[in-house]
């Protein structure tokens, strides 16, 4: 049996959750509360397995990987709830699992029979302060018309898609206005180009950046943005996280150019409903 948790009962899963997944924050950002995703268990008074699904990217497992109760059920279960959840809510048609470890491996291998799966590699980059503010003495002054997100310019119908974005990430505009925050491009009181806090727990914000027009690419404005997001956060001691796939070159050398090193590689499964 899988059951999809209430948010007021996340917190069950905490006993499950190993001290590397702690220091995850989009996985926390969710047991939190703090942004938009679902937590499904085999029992939900006492679970032993969890999918905590950050709904706009990724879904993690925690718990024991051989639990009868759930695993045997996630096949029939992806394919009923999480499809439609998903095309409900973000219009996904691709679901991305992050694999734990080689136990882990396996039982989804054994257990997502109706998928084909997509093997592929998520990049987790480490904020080196020190190297950005070396970074950021040898920058020039922008030429861009940079501001903080606030409701005015998410409330003008002109920049509904920023909107629509953040919506992917955060329950509400009040709840990204509270928690989050980010900094955008305005060229003719449009947003151009966006860094804003994607997933937040604590002092860590996983941060997602945005380039709308793919004419205003290549042009330093992601650069730009990014670099006023983390300004702000170096004065505010905020920790910034950067992730993103081994295929998005564009990402990868945006967050070197921003201070950022590799970290560490993680495995990853992609399916298409």
């Amino acid at each position: 049996m899988i059951v999809e948790l209430n948010a007021n009962e996340y917190s069950k899963v905490t006993p499950l959750l190993s001290e590397e997944d702690k220091t995850n924050v989009a996985l926390m950002s969710i047991v939190a509360g703090n942004n938009k995703g679902k937590i499904f268990v085999d029992d939900p008074d006492r679970p032993r397995t969890a999918m905590i699904w950050a709904i706009a990217s990724i879904a993690f497992f925690v718990g024991d990987c051989r639990n009868s109760e759930f695993i045997p059920h996630l096949n029939s279960y992806i394919d009923r709830k999480i499809n439609q959840d998903s095309m409900e809510i973000i219009g996904g048609t691709w679901f991305t699992i992050a694999v734990a470890d080689e136990a882990w491996d396996e039982a989804l291998n054994e257990a997502l029979t109706d998928y084909e799966l997509h093997e592929g590699e998520d990049l987790v980059f480490e904020f080196a302060a020190d190297r950005y503010s070396k970074l950021r003495q040898a920058q020039t002054e922008t030429r861009f018309q940079i501001t903080p997100l606030n409701a005015a310019l998410l409330n003008d119908p002109a920049n509904d898609f920023v909107l629509e974005d953040l919506s992917e990430f955060w329950n509400s505009t009040g709840d990204f206005m509270d928690k989050g925050f980010g900094y955008c491009v305005l060229k003719d009181g449009t947003v151009q180009s966006v860094c804003f806090s994607g997933y937040v727990y604590g002092n860590g914000h996983d941060l997602v950046v945005r380039t709308y027009e793919e004419a205003e690419r290549q042009k330093g404005l992601g650069a730009a943005v990014t670099c006023a997001y983390l300004d702000h956060c170096v004065r505010n001691g905020l920790v910034p996280h950067w992730t993103t796939d081994e295929e998005n070159e564009a990402s990868m050398a945006l967050a070197n150019k921003c201070g950022f090193v590799l970290k560490e590689k993680s495995k990853v499964y992609e399916l298409e409903f």
